[in-house]
């Protein structure tokens, strides 16, 4: 359950009000990615960190409802060594290697075990990606799972399926928002705890101290 549902379900406050109310709170989430950055992956062979890219946008139905967007590309990073697979989200303005790998750099730790499908921004992975252990790919034309090395990218394209649901039962969110809400999201997995009220009260008290 989205902030605005769970606050909107248990309050008597307006509509607005709770809106406004879960923006303050999307921000708590994402100055407390700020103060703790999220680190992935660094368990050489032993896990693997999974890599991948994925549109998000509003479609249309039978041309009637919002006016479809612009297609917004997120690249993600999701650690392997959990379960269900935690992991990183940010969105590019573009697919190249320089930004795709500029993400990485700053979020992957050393020793580190990457696959992926066989974009062309990853060849040669190692060579622009220093904490790059090592790199396998699967070509997803032929193969979900490489049949020979059993490489697969299935890890991260849950945890997309995880997110998209989220944006989903929201029934969409506008672009300019959509990182603050891929911010909660990563902020839920990572250090919200078994009281998700608990910890985001805990964050609040940082950010307005009284």
């Amino acid at each position: 359950m989205s902030l605005c549902c769970y606050i909107e379900d248990t309050s008597s406050l307006p509509h607005d009000v709770v809106v406004k109310l879960g923006q303050r709170i999307r921000s708590c989430c994402s100055q407390a990615l700020i103060r703790n950055p999220i680190a992935i992956g660094g368990n050489g062979a032993n896990y693997v960190v999974q890599i991948d890219e994925s549109q998000f946008h509003h479609r249309q139905r039978q041309h009637r409802g919002r006016i479809a967007q612009q297609p917004i590309w997120v690249f993600g990073m999701v650690d392997t060594a959990y379960e269900p697979a935690k992991g990183y989200m940010e969105i590019v303005a573009r697919r190249n290697r320089a930004t795709l790998t500029g993400v990485m750099n700053n979020r992957l730790r050393a020793n580190s075990h990457i696959h992926s499908d066989e974009w062309r921004a990853y060849l040669r992975l190692p060579q622009f990606v220093p904490n790059c252990l090592q790199h396998d790919t699967v070509n997803h034309t032929f193969h979900f799972v490489d049949p020979i090395t059993g490489v697969h990218t299935q890890h991260v394209e849950s945890y997309w399926n995880r997110v998209k649901m989220k944006i989903k039962e929201m029934k969409g969110c506008r672009r300019i928002t959509l990182q603050s809400y891929l911010d909660e999201f990563m902020w839920r997995d990572w250090y919200g705890g078994i009281d998700h009220f608990d910890s985001i009260v805990n964050a609040i008290n940082i950010d307005y101290p009284q």
